[in-house]
């Protein structure tokens, strides 16, 4: 019997890495999609040899896929950006059953929250975040009431380290870098500025069902330490791992395929790789907000992400310095930070059009206006 694997977002870093790795090992894969990068999705289908593949920008290919979804499938893969992929897995639920859902799309983990991990279960699905702070936290017994605290870590990303930065006038060539992990352009801003850290804390709130007061996060320079449990009997528990995202994008696979382990380095236990320090650094902005951040109700944390998507977009056109970037999002937050309860996927998906139809609005109008304004100074220029 062949299993059937499908990858929604194949031409990214992951989905590439992913589909080389399954090459490699000669696994097949039955279906791929990418949003609109149709040239690189039909040559990753000749090249891997795959049997369906779908540009969900396309009408037809959207319909066409969300029909794929109501035959068995034995793991999705969803490695793509964006809370709207909550609909695709939506619809996957009503028709499947133990199945494999493998997510590294926060921004639908976020989206859903726990109405998603609880409807995950009821079909009983396995869900398996990609993360890798999520992840290593897979093997550990973790409940609410047998922890005092649990630490995700950051790398720190291309600033933490470099104290002589001013992060008022860094170059988007140093935005968009990283010194540990390879990451698509929004995760690159959000990694630069830990508004990444805070999201995850989210994440990991709904898939563990871990109160945010019982979550937080400190820097390990090496990306080896991802995870740490401090248990209410006082023992502490370290999660680490080498920083490749193959240990964790060829997990799932392991459940229908025999894969070669990848080789553990000998000097694993060197010092410099265990190194933790807590955050503290004034030239982050972010940090100041840390108390606000933490109790946000599931709605806001849907509107804080929806800003954050909003602010990549106005940086990236130029629209908005890179050190205005948090003063940016935390304003718009305030301004329309309300709690609406969302008990349903399809309550949260009528929240996620009405929001990001009003940001999509506001960015045409910040574009426009850029426009107009170059257009009246040009004589003076």
């Amino acid at each position: 019997m062949k299993h059937k694997i499908v990858i929604i977002g194949s031409t990214g870093k992951l989905g590439t890495k992913l589909l080389n790795f399954t090459k490699k090992n000669s696994i097949p894969i039955f279906g791929i999609t990418c949003f609109s990068n149709k040239s690189k999705l039909l040559k990753q289908k000749k090249l891997f040899n795959v049997n369906k593949s779908y540009a969900l920008s396309e009408f037809k290919d959207k319909h066409n896929f969300l029909k794929l979804l109501e035959r068995k499938i034995h793991i999705l893969y969803f490695l793509d950006f964006g809370s709207f992929s909550l609909l695709y897995l939506n619809h996957f639920l009503k028709f499947n059953k133990n199945s494999i859902i493998a997510v590294a799309n926060k921004e639908m983990l976020i989206a859903g929250g726990s109405v998603l991990q609880h409807k995950i279960k009821k079909t009983k699905n396995i869900f398996m975040p990609l993360d890798s702070e999520h992840f290593s936290l897979l093997n550990s017994n973790i409940k609410s009431n047998n922890i005092k605290k649990i630490y995700i870590t950051a790398s720190g990303g291309p600033f933490y380290f470099n104290k002589s930065i001013n992060l008022t006038n860094v170059s988007s060539k140093k935005v968009l870098s990283h010194p540990k992990w390879k990451m698509g352009t929004n995760n690159l801003i959000d990694s630069s500025n830990f508004i990444n850290k805070f999201l995850e804390i989210f994440e990991l709130s709904h898939i563990y069902n871990i109160p945010i007061n019982k979550i937080d996060f400190l820097i390990s320079k090496e990306a080896y330490v991802h995870s740490i449990i401090h248990y209410n009997d006082n023992s502490l528990s370290l999660n680490c791992f080498i920083n490749n995202m193959i240990i964790t994008l060829s997990k799932p696979l392991t459940y229908f395929y025999e894969i070669k382990q990848l080789p553990l380095k000998q000097n694993y236990l060197n010092i410099s790789n265990l190194k933790i320090e807590k955050p503290n650094d004034k030239r982050f902005s972010i940090f100041k907000y840390k108390k606000t951040l933490m109790k946000l109700t599931h709605s806001e944390q849907i509107l804080l992400m929806i800003i954050n998507n909003s602010a990549h977009k106005l940086y990236l056109s130029d629209n908005l310095k890179y050190d205005n970037i948090v003063t940016y999002i935390m304003t718009e937050l305030f301004k329309h930070k309300k709690n609406i309860k969302l008990n349903s996927i399809k309550s949260i998906l009528n929240f996620l059009d009405i929001k990001n139809d009003y940001y999509k609005s506001k960015e045409k109008k910040n574009i426009i206006f850029f426009f107009y304004l170059l257009f009246i100074f040009k004589p003076f220029c």
